[in-house]
């Protein structure tokens, strides 16, 4: 078995907190705490984040991720809980629930659909989750992949 492969990053999001811990073969738990969360990321107002907000939520989220990206190994799974993921399951707002994991393409499209609703593009207002806390888990999902290599997020298994 490849040790990199196996090591896991567990991701929990709460309203103005996230928990980061990295279990990794022969190595002890590492924990990262985050001031942030799916209520705490921007302020709510009617219509969702503007552009604004959005890019001042990546850049606190990238400024999280920054001292972690050192020490999370290649291959290694990012895994959420099922509390962390429920704003996600409302609806159907995010496939790929059924199926144990959000592929990184996926939450790209949920990221560009915030995105053009904050920019006022009509079309896009018909893709609201009916939980603002999904629009910013997409956002930290996004940025947790993206900038740690990983191509999904996992449900524990």
């Amino acid at each position: 078995m490849n040790a990199t492969r196996s090591a896991v990053l567990r991701l929990t999001v709460g309203a103005t907190a996230t928990t980061l811990v990295l279990d990794a073969p022969a190595a002890a738990p590492r924990r990262w705490d985050w001031p942030l969360g799916h209520a705490s990321l921007w302020s709510d107002r009617p219509g969702g984040p503007s552009p604004v907000m959005i890019e001042n939520a990546i850049q606190r989220v990238e400024d999280q991720i920054e001292p972690l990206a050192r020490h999370v190994p290649a291959g290694a799974r990012l895994v959420a809980d099922a509390a962390t993921l429920l704003p996600l399951r409302r609806e159907g707002a995010i496939a790929g629930l059924q199926q144990g994991a959000i592929a990184l393409a996926q939450i790209e499209r949920e990221v560009q659909s915030l995105a053009a609703r904050a920019m006022g593009v009509p079309s896009a207002r018909a893709q609201v989750f009916d939980d603002p806390a999904g629009d910013a888990l997409v956002l930290i999902l996004r940025e947790c992949l993206h900038h740690l290599g990983m191509d999904a997020v996992h449900l524990p298994g």
